[in-house]
């Protein structure tokens, strides 16, 4: 047994390092206290099992717990530092959790108070939903989403509070092997999914279930649900929830899709973070549309690549020398080909004497290359005497129409 003073706060060290400080909350399995970790200075959540008994369903479901939080990273979660044994009474080893101490309260505190404003309640919903959207991507279902749950923090003053998910104590892997015997239900009543409430195989679908009736918890002030473990299972498969009239319609519509009885009519939890985002820009505090967006089909391409024209050219002279090529191929083409080729040969000639002219000072002939103007018949060469002035006459003959 712990040793507590008169103020109810525990003296006892647990794994050599976690001062037991004063209880935080109670459950059927365990208690969580308030610890110090002596070794890295720092406060924790220290979640107490209670003694292990000869159920061995109990032991797996308790390694379970420990073995799933300890994969788990994600800021809307609560963080696992540590787990253990306390083996002060050997015959009855007590499975303990350390976890991240939040600083807030949980939200069904915050419910005993007041109904929670559509602003907060977006926020909270996100928070959640964006946590249940990583869970269930690693193939796990929470199994008990409650406003217990549900921590709220106040990250920096003035800011909307952020939730953080936690107990994963009932949580099972999905497909896997179930932790409980058949037809037990697991899980608080008042929250049930209604397979959770038949017995039937869950899926994530389940967890969106149940944050529909917290989610609508928070709006109405009152649980849907209440009662004993039977009447509030039955009371989910004979109605739907009471959606208050005075809703916006895409409040509405959004808690009736979670709440669907049909698990397939149900949001994923992707699809619904990103509706609850959505309220928390829209002027009305309003979700966005949960209908799948069509896939949006692109303008068919041209039937030709556009054309690219050398600069100064418009297209439609382009397009008159395109046609004036076409219109002049003809059976004789091969013999203008041949034709093309000499001139083609008597140009590189002309050419390369060019360029020793060029080096030779006949600045005139490089001006009368480059000039966009129609060149006259006979060109004006600068008198050059000797053997390249020979080749220069014999150039100007050549290229002689």
């Amino acid at each position: 047994m712990l040793k507590e003073t008169h103020s109810g706060v525990s003296t006892d060290v647990l794994g050599g390092r976690y001062l037991l400080g004063g209880v935080i909350g109670r459950g059927g399995m365990s208690t969580v206290y308030t610890a110090s970790d002596q070794n890295l200075g720092r406060d924790v959540a220290l979640k107490l099992f209670a003694p292990q008994a000869a159920d061995a369903d109990e032991l797996k479901r308790q390694e379970a717990e420990i073995r799933l939080l300890a994969t788990l990273n994600h800021p809307s979660l609560v963080t696992l530092f540590d787990a253990g044994v306390d083996t002060r009474v050997p015959d009855q080893p007590r499975p303990f959790l350390t976890m991240e101490l939040v600083d807030g309260q949980d939200l069904r505190s915050r419910l005993r108070h007041s109904r929670v404003p559509l602003e907060e309640v977006a926020v909270i919903g996100a928070g959640v939903a964006d946590a249940l959207a990583y869970v269930h991507g690693l193939g796990i279902i929470h199994r008990d989403i409650k406003p217990a749950n549900i921590l709220l923090i106040q990250v920096r003053p003035g800011e909307p509070v952020r939730p953080k998910l936690t107990d994963f104590g009932i949580a099972r892997i999905v497909d896997g092997t179930r932790l409980t015997a058949t037809g037990t239900m697991v899980g608080t009543a008042a929250y049930l999914s209604p397979e959770q409430a038949m017995g039937s195989p869950l899926s994530p679908a389940s967890d969106i279930y149940s944050l529909g009736l917290v989610l609508l918890e928070c709006i109405k002030g009152t649980v849907e649900y209440p009662g004993s473990a039977v009447e509030s299972a039955v009371a989910r498969l004979h109605r739907a929830p009471e959606i208050p009239a005075d809703l916006p319609a895409q409040w509405q519509h959004l808690l009736a899709s979670m709440t669907a009885l049909d698990p397939l009519e149900r949001p994923s939890a992707a699809d619904l973070e990103v509706a609850l985002r959505h309220a928390l820009v829209s002027p009305d505090s309003a979700p966005g549309d949960l209908a799948e967006e069509h896939t949006r089909v692109l303008p068919a391409l041209p039937s030709r690549p556009p054309s690219i024209l050398p600069v100064g050219v418009s297209e439609k002279e382009s397009t008159a020398k395109t046609t004036a090529k076409t219109q002049s191929a003809t059976p004789g083409r091969n013999s203008r080909a041949a034709g093309r080729k000499r001139r083609s040969r008597r140009f590189r000639i002309g050419s390369a004497l060019a360029a020793a002219a060029l080096l030779g000072g006949a600045a005139a002939v490089t001006v009368a290359a480059n000039s966009t103007e129609t060149p006259p018949d006979v060109v004006p060469y600068p008198s050059v005497s000797g053997t390249l002035g020979d080749h220069l006459v014999e150039l100007q003959r050549s290229v002689e129409p």
